[in-house]
């Protein structure tokens, strides 16, 4: 009913104000429009530039885990494209670019190798080295989070796919991220998600310490999914 008034006494100010004061009413409800986009998604941008310089070496780590070397290959080609296209330049810290474009140029061997193991693991230090130089990474803490969290489960099922698994490296991957979730956890309100994960990181534990892999990759793959869960939930 507020908004039927509202609209009754528009447009009776209508027929008596001046078309230049029309359009200037016009400019500034387009104004206040534009400004609730902007409040209601303020980092659509930084999220957006965020999954260009991850989701590549996501995917490249999962397709080398299932030995694909056609999705490889096309993981591959758009890690080339989006480098052509200087988003790297523009997304990263200016100080590591040229480093991780050298370690680029060492997946590339890998790749042509048809190196799987090592392909997996280098994707996924990549995939973290791109989390930590995030130039906008302050403006979205929570989500910064929450992707070293996502790495720690393609971390681990990389060395898990290891000829010789590194325990050590397993437990240090693991023990790094659990302090992430200490302190992202106290933003999570959903008490199920969090008895999960707490869960997750005790599973993981036990696997490590009794050096069982079928248990570890239960558990790593248990991450990635509760992590898009977190997601929506933070």
């Amino acid at each position: 009913m507020k908004k039927l008034k509202s609209l009754i006494m528009l447009m009776v100010m209508i027929s008596i104000i001046s078309c230049q004061q029309k359009k200037s009413d016009t400019t500034e409800l387009k104004v206040r429009v534009i400004e609730k986009e902007i409040k209601t998604e303020p980092n659509k941008v930084v999220f957006d530039n965020l999954d260009l310089i991850l989701s590549p070496f996501e995917d490249m780590t999962e397709f080398a885990l299932e030995k694909n070397e056609i999705q490889i290959q096309k993981s591959m080609a758009k890690i080339d494209r989006i480098n052509a296209e200087g988003v790297f330049e523009k997304n990263i810290a200016p100080q590591n670019v040229l480093l991780l474009k050298t370690k680029i140029e060492r997946l590339k061997e890998l790749i042509n190798h048809n190196n799987y193991n090592e392909i997996a693991l280098l994707s996924t230090e990549i995939f973290e080295f791109n989390i930590s130089n995030f130039k906008d990474g302050s403006k979205i803490d929570n989500q910064i989070q929450i992707e070293h969290l996502d790495y720690m489960g393609f971390k681990n099922l990389a060395l898990l796919n290891q000829n010789n698994v590194d325990w050590e490296r397993l437990k240090q991957t693991t023990e790094k991220s659990q302090k992430i979730w200490v302190s992202l956890s106290s933003k999570v309100a959903d008490k199920n998600l969090k008895d999960t994960f707490d869960l997750l990181f005790e599973g993981l534990s036990i696997g490590i310490k009794n050096k069982d892999i079928k248990v570890c990759k239960v558990f790593s793959n248990m991450d990635l999914t509760l992590v898009d869960v977190l997601e929506k939930s933070i």
